[in-house]
């Protein structure tokens, strides 16, 4: 009997026909159902096992290493990776790239409007110096995770570079003479970067495609002194790509000595940077601290004269703003005057910004 139910499982008979085969044969039909679903189950059964397997076969597949280059290059996603290279093959890395980046602009534009509205509260400041010229750069993004990430320190890094270029364009048509020290405000759209030769628009896109996040550049300052001036440059805390100085806060500081000394200047720019980022320094000032009150009673006068080893102090306020009249950072005291013009040099002007200076302002 059991002869009767070796089925043969290549058979396409519906439901209703093994139903009607099997009542011939005159069991009970509740026997027949359970003989019936093990049909139903095999055939399926069989019906997966060819569906997967025209599926496995009908996926191409990609050369291993030149997607795990392709993806260091580029930095994106493996799918998109694995699309360029389904299209150009592995011996056209470069083509790929090229297809990737364009494609990469096209979604970043989509997003960018996408994304236009959300505030960006984050991000960093950068700054480069060279010889008299200098540049600072705010860049704003919406998460610190992303600001803290290679792809936004290396949009940062051409941003700045590209913004320095600017200003040694900008230093070689003016007509500047003397100590002079000039913060310029530049717009960013039309710069190009000194690298890629895209737009600084068109790279912004780019980045904020890849990364879904807005990003937005809210401060582009061009510093030009006249060429005896010399600008040196300081970000707190470090967090730039060894081209370029980045953090949370930025000072330039320009520098006049007309003779050389055994103290490198580069070494006291540094250290006159440092303390205008950390000491909050407002204003440049005047180098001699003025007297509050020049009405002296009698008993500070006598107590001026008394004897010929009286010292005569600077008095240093711990609140003032000033540069020149603040106590010096590592030597408090001194003011920073006094220890300049210890070595023969000369403040002309400083320039100090930190995150969030204008990008508060814009999202408001």
């Amino acid at each position: 009997m059991q002869h009767l139910f070796q089925i043969d499982k290549s058979s396409n008979r519906s439901s209703r026909e093994w139903i009607s085969l099997f009542a011939a044969t005159g069991y009970p039909q509740s026997f027949l159902m359970l003989r019936l679903r093990s049909l139903v189950r095999l055939s399926s059964a069989s019906r997966l096992c060819l569906s997967t397997a025209a599926s496995s076969a009908s996926v191409p597949k990609v050369d291993k290493e030149a997607l795990k280059e392709l993806r260091k290059r580029t930095g994106y996603s493996y799918v998109n990776c694995r699309k360029a290279l389904l299209h150009f093959g592995p011996e056209r890395l470069e083509e790929a790239e090229k297809w990737l980046r364009e494609l990469a602009a096209k979604e970043g534009w989509a997003k960018a409007a996408k994304l236009s509205n959300r505030k960006t509260k984050n991000g960093l400041v950068s700054v480069m110096a060279d010889g008299h010229t200098a540049a600072v750069v705010e860049v704003n993004c919406e998460t610190d995770f992303v600001a803290r990430g290679d792809d936004f320190k290396n949009l940062v890094e051409e941003v700045t570079l590209s913004a320095l270029a600017a200003s040694k364009e900008y230093a070689a048509t003016s007509s500047a003479s003397g100590d002079c020290f000039v913060v310029k405000s530049k717009e960013y759209e039309l710069l190009k970067s000194t690298r890629s030769g895209r737009t600084l628009k068109e790279m912004l896109t780019s980045v904020i495609g890849k990364l879904g996040e807005n990003i937005t550049i809210s401060k582009m300052q061009l510093i030009i002194a006249d060429p005896g001036v010399s600008l040196f440059g300081y970000a707190h805390p470090k967090e730039g790509t060894g081209h370029v100085g980045m953090g949370r806060f930025v000072s330039v500081v320009g520098l006049t000595r007309p003779r050389a000394g055994t103290f490198p200047i580069e070494k006291l720019g540094l250290q006159i940077c440092q303390h205008i980022v950390g000491m909050r320094t407002e204003t440049l000032g005047p180098p001699v601290v003025e007297e509050r009150d020049n009405a002296k009673t009698e008993q500070e006068k006598s107590e001026h004269d008394e004897g010929d080893d009286a010292v005569q102090t600077t008095q240093i306020d711990e609140s003032e703003t000033r540069l020149l009249q603040q106590a010096f950072m590592l030597n408090p005291s001194q003011t920073v005057h006094e220890y300049v013009s210890g070595h023969g040099a000369k403040v002309i002007d400083f320039f100090r910004a930190e995150i969030g200076d204008y990008a508060d302002k814009d999202n408001a």
